[in-house]
């Protein structure tokens, strides 16, 4: 069992229930000889460490999107674990830990099986720890691929890459070959669901790279399906668009690869300082370092954020909606509070109706161009205030934009979602469109589902829909480039 870091130890156990595992993300508690809980804690581990860090709403993403799947595979005649799941876990718990939102959110209720001694790794794209094998042998886990691949090509074929399961340290590659002999029902299934998945992900606009599944010794699916700790998440859209460049690399990833990113940072700054020759989670002085490192709250909540986001992406359902459903007992929402910026008095008549629509009273008209101190004074004292500010805007409209640079600048949480404003068909809507779209990492949201900025009385109607009722993306990461002589 791996060590647990401080946050992840800390998490409350459930009274009255015998707790029989703590795993890096997971605790499973015995109810019966046939059944046990699972409960999806907020933990988060990567590189094989425990996090000494707790990601809100988490482990509720994770055990959701798991009951997501594990329904839809039903459709597949798939067996899997799950016995209940939402309110219905109730019926398998002593009275004091009943009717419980958080815990019926965050657990489910399964059969006990014994696990298969493998883990079963599936991938459709060459990325991740796969990139540098194939780089030096023109292989992944023993088996040969074309040559001229690069990061984020999609491979020939669906390929079967198991591993070992160790409870410590790493999962070492094992021959798929051997696997197959030992476990054949199980292999064919880890295929067959993950060819489900992959085209079901592109009909959402998801591409999923990669994953993993866990099976029992008679074919029963098991532990979390298709989550953002077991599978990787790309925008389609995106993946396609970095394809056509001669140089490719990855897109951005809606998991946690951006907690492996960070952490990867971190480590390799101790290994500078410190010279260390060899830095392993093995290791308990390089795993006892890791439990140093504080993740940024920034990151914390881009963590959450992206959970959510890839959870009513998939699901095309907000995580509160989803619990509702599974009959969980939720606090009423509370209504979101929008900003709408306009760039001139002419852009009124195209929003006015929508505003009147969601309650939205007071509207900033505010020119970057005219009134720049106006607009950093303004963005400085943003924070707390409001959930999102969608700028509404036509011609070279750099409102939007600009507003997102300083926010950044003055490291405000907040999103900002552009709309453009004009006549159909003219140049004006165009460049308003285009100011939107063509900013250098495309910071500012429009509709990254269709592909294009939200635009009219109709779009700027759909976006403060998106905002009250779906997920916004999370923040994307920045590359800083301060200015330089030439």
């Amino acid at each position: 069992m791996p060590k647990l870091s401080p946050a992840r130890a800390n998490w409350p156990v459930l009274e009255g229930l015998k707790l029989v595992n703590r795993g890096k993300v997971r605790d499973s508690y015995l109810l019966s000889s046939e059944f046990r809980l699972i409960v999806v804690t907020d933990g988060i581990s990567a590189r094989d460490y425990v996090l000494n860090a707790l990601i809100p709403t988490k482990g509720i993403v994770l055990n959701c999107m798991t009951v997501f799947w594990l329904r839809m595979l039903e459709g597949y005649s798939i067996k899997h674990h799950m016995v209940a799941c939402g309110s219905d876990i109730d019926k398998y718990l002593p009275p004091e830990l009943r009717k419980n939102a958080d815990l019926q959110s965050r657990a489910m209720v399964v059969r006990n099986k014994k696990m298969a001694d493998a883990e079963f790794v599936m991938r459709r794209i060459l990325t991740g720890s796969s990139v540098k094998p194939y780089q030096q042998t023109g292989m992944v886990c023993g088996q040969m691929l074309p040559q001229g691949l690069q990061d984020g090509d999609e491979l020939p074929f669906f390929m079967f890459t198991p591993t070992t399961k160790a409870q410590e340290g790493h999962d070492e590659n094992v021959s798929a070959e051997e696997i197959i002999k030992k476990y054949p029902l199980q292999s064919f299934l880890a295929s067959k669901i993950f060819q489900i998945a992959y085209e079901f992900g592109k009909t959402r606009g998801i591409l999923i790279p990669d994953t993993k599944f866990e099976f029992a010794g008679d074919g029963t699916l098991a532990d979390e399906v298709l989550t953002p700790d077991s599978s990787r998440f790309w925008s389609y859209p995106d993946w396609l668009k970095t394809r056509q460049s001669e140089i490719r690399k990855a897109p951005g990833s809606f998991d946690k690869d951006p907690v492996r990113q960070w952490l990867d940072a971190e480590i390799a700054k101790v290994i500078e300082k410190y010279q260390i020759k060899k830095f392993d989670p093995e290791i308990p002085d390089c795993v006892n370092i890791v439990h140093n490192f504080v993740m940024p709250d920034s990151l914390i909540r881009q963590t959450t954020q992206g959970y959510r986001y890839i959870f009513w992406r998939q699901t095309e359902q907000t995580i509160d909606d989803f619990r509702t459903e599974m009959g969980i007992e939720l606090p009423k929402p509370q209504e979101k509070k929008i900003l709408v910026v306009l760039g001139s008095d002419s852009d009124l008549p195209y929003v006015e109706s929508a505003c009147e629509e969601y309650g939205i009273e007071k509207k900033l008209l505010l020119s970057c161009h005219r009134n720049p101190m106006e607009l950093v004074n303004f963005v400085k004292e943003l924070d707390g205030k409001y959930d999102a500010v969608v700028c509404a805007g036509g011609m070279a409209f750099a409102l939007p934009g600009v507003m997102d640079a300083f926010g950044h600048s003055f490291k405000k949480q907040i999103p900002v979602v552009g709309v453009a404003l004009g006549k159909p068909s003219t140049d004006d809507l165009l460049a308003a469109q285009l100011s939107i779209l063509k900013i250098p990492g495309q910071p500012v949201i429009f509709d990254e589902i269709k592909g294009e900025a939200y635009t009219g009385t109709a779009g700027f109607r759909e976006a403060l829909f998106r905002i009250q009722n779906g997920e916004l993306p999370p923040p994307k990461l920045r590359t800083e480039k301060p200015s330089r002589w030439l």
